[in-house]
């Protein structure tokens, strides 16, 4: 058996609905096997971010890795900036490029690169096979590295006459059993800590995005009275944002040190996103704060926040345990003093809600909508039915306060910073979860960046709604200007940052990718527009300050 069809018996055996690729001359051996697998479908991207950003959007949605083939040195490079997101994120992709043929090689021919040199900084395993006979077997340690936690992207480089030679057949798939929790001991010691607890913090981030860790993360809230933060620009909702003791984000390490300055306990779930891109001082909590940080990757306790005791392991399994042994040391004194504490925390989230619903009112007639008033009309119109994948990258940092998020299906964010996710992560979500509405919210800066993706939305017919933030400026790089220099800054020091000369017509772009558009300006436009229902694809500019 030739080794690209031990390939293809094996994506076929493992249930890979879709490739997800942009082909070249290094890969065409490899694309004439659709033809004999229509049960393999390849999706077409225009440029390589675009389908790995599929297969990130794809693999998040479903839990499973997600297959790419890019075509060689370009196509890597072009691919790396999601590559590195879905490295952030630690989602699981197998991602695939064509090499060129081994007897060539020391020549150096156009487009050769040595490959897994490029690709190891932001995989967990990068590999070029020797032999055809390598195919099979490395396939499988593909498939079996990408998903074993920490879960993360592995590449593979074919070589073109690896894949045309004989491999023997397809090699066995190696499973991962879920699961692993700490000694008993250790989930006492957590949960006398939260039992006795004065004034305890969570904080919730992805490691936490499964439905029995944020049922217990919720159980552990409510018994203890705690306040309840998420992390920044997180890449998935874990705790339920519309809850009274949710306060919202933790957006830089200077919040963090304020916002934590009084608590006793601080369970950290899953949470990896603190640092910023500006500096800020290293975090320093007082000794008598105890901290615990719970995920599933040893390199993520202790980072960024100084750590009583760190926990390695399944948080699905870890945090029922936690909160099924902290119900039996709540007494009745416990419980009377974590119902004030909860009390106050509603209190406190109620102001909060005060001064998000004035920053959300409605434009003056004749003026723009700003980016609350959108989020917030956007959250009046969705139900637990949909799925808002986020790149508008200004904007999503006031996300949880107007979107109800109450599953990790809700939400998919950008891990890295690396633009030009959002949009095609959208089309492989939608492509997951075809009973969900998808909505891409994104900024017009981020759009640029696979704006191609709109192309394979059409000719696929993914019904995503792209919801554009439309400030026409880089607002990201303006605020960043105004926390370096510590104010306002002129408009005339803000070079490179706008895009309003000329404006792009943003509506027209995507109907010369074959997506309708329109161009919203007013309120009652907006309402409208997010009412309708498309089979399709569909675009909307919503202009704002």
């Amino acid at each position: 058996m030739l080794a690209k069809v031990a390939l293809f018996e094996m994506l076929r055996d493992r249930g890979i609905r879709y490739v997800f690729g942009n082909p070249g001359t290094t890969e065409l051996n490899f694309m004439e096997m659709f033809a004999d697998y229509p049960d393999v479908a390849y999706i077409l991207g225009l440029q390589d971010a675009i389908p790995v950003g599929m297969a990130y959007g794809y693999a998040q949605a479903t839990g499973a890795p997600a297959f790419v083939n890019l075509h060689i040195t370009p196509g890597v490079a072009n691919g790396l900036g999601n590559i590195f997101n879905a490295y952030k994120a630690k989602t699981p992709l197998v991602v695939t490029a064509g090499q060129v043929d081994r007897r060539m090689m020391l020549q150096e021919p156009t487009l050769w690169s040595d490959l897994v040199r490029l690709a190891s900084p932001f995989t967990k395993w990068a590999y070029e096979v020797r032999t055809g006979a390598d195919i099979p077997l490395a396939l499988a340690r593909a498939f079996k590295i990408a998903a074993a936690p920490p879960a993360g992207p592995v590449f593979l480089s074919f070589p073109m006459d690896c894949l045309d030679e004989e491999a023997g057949g397809p090699a066995p798939w190696t499973e991962i059993a879920d699961g692993g929790s700490p000694a008993p001991a250790v989930l006492d010691r957590v949960a006398d800590a939260l039992a006795g607890s004065r004034a305890p913090i969570l904080i919730a981030g992805p490691g936490a995005a499964t439905p029995a860790a944020r049922t217990a993360l919720v159980q552990i809230a409510e018994a203890t009275g705690a306040r309840v933060y998420g992390e920044r620009l997180p890449v998935r909702s874990v705790f339920p944002t519309d809850h009274p003791q949710y306060v919202g984000m933790l957006l830089s390490l200077s919040q963090l040190r304020a916002e934590l300055g009084g608590a006793d306990v601080v369970l950290i779930a899953g949470a990896r996103k603190f640092a910023s891109l500006l500096y800020t001082p290293a975090v320093q909590l007082p000794p008598r704060m105890t901290v615990i940080h719970l995920d599933t990757d040893p390199w993520e306790i202790g980072k960024n926040i100084p750590v009583t005791l760190g926990i390695v392991g399944d948080l699905a399994a870890i945090l029922p345990a936690i909160a099924a042994r902290l119900a039996d040391r709540m007494t009745p004194e416990r419980r009377q003093a974590a119902a004030a504490r909860a009390a106050e925390v509603r209190r406190e989230r109620g102001r909060r809600e005060e001064e998000w619903r004035a920053a959300a009112s409605p434009p003056a007639p004749g003026g723009r909508m700003t980016q609350e008033f959108v989020y917030r009309t956007l959250g009046e119109m969705i139900d637990d039915t949909v799925t808002v994948v986020d790149e508008a990258i200004t904007a999503a940092r006031i996300v949880d306060r107007y979107l109800p998020f109450h599953t990790e299906q809700a939400y998919l964010g950008l891990a890295a910073g690396s633009l030009g996710l959002g949009l095609p992560a959208s089309l492989g979500a939608q492509m997951a979860w075809p009973d969900r509405r998808v909505i891409a919210t994104i900024g017009d800066g981020s759009l640029m960046y696979a704006v191609q993706a709109l192309w394979t939305a059409a000719r696929y017919r993914i019904p995503v709604t792209v919801l554009v933030m439309d400030n026409r400026a880089y607002q990201v790089l303006k605020d960043g200007m105004a926390t370096y220099k510590g104010g306002a800054v002129p408009r005339e020091r803000l070079v490179g940052m706008d895009l309003d000369a000329p404006v792009v017509d943003i509506p027209g772009v995507a109907q010369g990718f074959g997506v309708p558009a329109r161009l919203i300006t007013r309120p009652d436009e907006l309402r409208d527009a997010l009412a309708e229902r498309s089979s399709g694809p569909r675009l909307l500019d919503v202009v704002i300050e």
